[in-house]
């Protein structure tokens, strides 16, 4: 029987395997799970929660902010623009359907995040853990 890694019972079927599932949030490479700092640029994981890339940026989600790294045109680079949300600072938020957009008040300006649908449901489930959705 073989084992592809996204399958859940990979994990189970090899016990011994380093699986390289973290990806860094600063550099895109895949760290081993459990990993306390990226193996290429040292950047400290253990304060990253979630981390999900999309077709225009890629969203980071630690225990203080919401941090959205902005990607070119065709979603194949970032730009350099790094936009960070203090989680006490968002407010109003709501997952917008059938057209999946995060969106939130942050310093009086409603915040759109267009989102992959099933990164919408995974922040979904996740940021409510971390701020008060209202």
């Amino acid at each position: 029987m073989s084992y592809h890694p996204d399958d859940p019972e990979f994990d189970d079927a090899n016990p011994d395997l380093v699986l390289f599932k973290l990806i860094c949030p600063e550099c895109g490479v895949a760290n081993p799970d459990g990993s306390l700092n990226c193996l290429v640029c040292d950047k400290d994981l253990t304060q990253t929660v979630l981390f999900l890339e999309d077709d225009s940026f890629d969203l980071e989600l630690t225990k203080d902010a919401l941090i959205e790294y902005r990607k070119n045109f065709w979603g194949t680079e970032r730009t350099g623009k790094i936009l960070v949300y203090p989680l006490n600072e968002i407010s109003n938020i709501e997952y917008g359907s059938p057209i999946t957009r995060f969106k939130f008040d942050y310093k009086n300006e409603r915040q759109v995040i267009p989102l992959r649908k099933e990164n919408m449901e995974i922040l979904k489930e996740i940021l409510p853990q971390f701020i008060d959705p209202n």
